[in-house]
């Protein structure tokens, strides 16, 4: 399903995949809490009830970074630029062409999350990034390279810090770069992604731009 960009990262991930994923059978076998659209999802006991799925659209048993995609586009490509239809467009030509809602947050037509895994899955917004922050526990795992986030119910989902592409090459590995659906209100040609390294986690406006590939860990209502 993926580009060959991909090989070099799973090349990569071969070297502790299958400690991480025996260690995600486990930790997961005790926390899942459902399965739509046969995507599995955690409850984290988050104040607004907001589940998070376990892993990146695209994830699976041999890549568990998932795909990368552009903010506003659904499907992968070998090389990532400025040609994408969502880059220096502010909130009223994003509106105008229904890429985004009212609310400033992707249409599902533009939403990678719910164009792949089917109605009911969203990239998630600002604040559900800034409540996941807020409410949860943050562990670096330097092996596995990402972080624990743990709710305060005791249950559990792991970001790995996947980087980001531009062009044909992976930029940044081992810092987490995550997409998010809501544009930035105070500068509207940008889009905030969640941000994190070992020693810190924020969201950042997208000053990189729309047209980096980035990865998308879905959430449900």
């Amino acid at each position: 399903m993926f580009n060959n960009k991909f090989r070099a990262v799973e090349k990569y991930l071969s070297l502790f995949a299958g400690v991480f994923l025996a260690g995600l059978t486990s930790i997961y076998a005790q926390t899942l809490s459902g399965n739509l659209n046969g995507h599995e999802y955690i409850d984290l006991g988050l104040p607004s009830g907001t589940k998070w799925a376990t892993m990146n659209v695209g994830a699976d048993s041999n890549n568990i970074l998932g795909g990368y995609f552009a903010w506003g586009e659904v499907t992968t490509k070998a090389e990532y630029g400025k040609d994408v239809q969502t880059y220096n467009k502010d909130a009223s030509a994003l509106l105008a062409a229904s890429i985004i809602n009212e609310d400033g947050s992707l249409t599902p037509e533009y939403d990678a999350a719910t164009k792949n895994w089917g109605e009911g899955w969203r990239t998630p917004k600002k604040k559900d990034f800034d409540e996941l922050i807020e409410n949860c526990e943050w562990e670096w795992d330097k092996g596995k390279v990402g972080y624990y986030v743990k709710g305060k119910n005791g249950n559990s989902i792991f970001l790995p810090a996947a980087g980001n592409y531009f062009g044909n090459s992976l930029k940044e590995a081992g810092y987490g770069r995550y997409w998010c659906a809501s544009v930035d209100e105070s500068n509207t040609f940008r889009s905030w992604c969640l941000c994190f390294h070992s020693i810190s986690k924020y969201m950042s406006n997208g000053s990189y731009g729309r047209y980096f590939g980035r990865p998308i860990r879905p959430v449900t209502d």
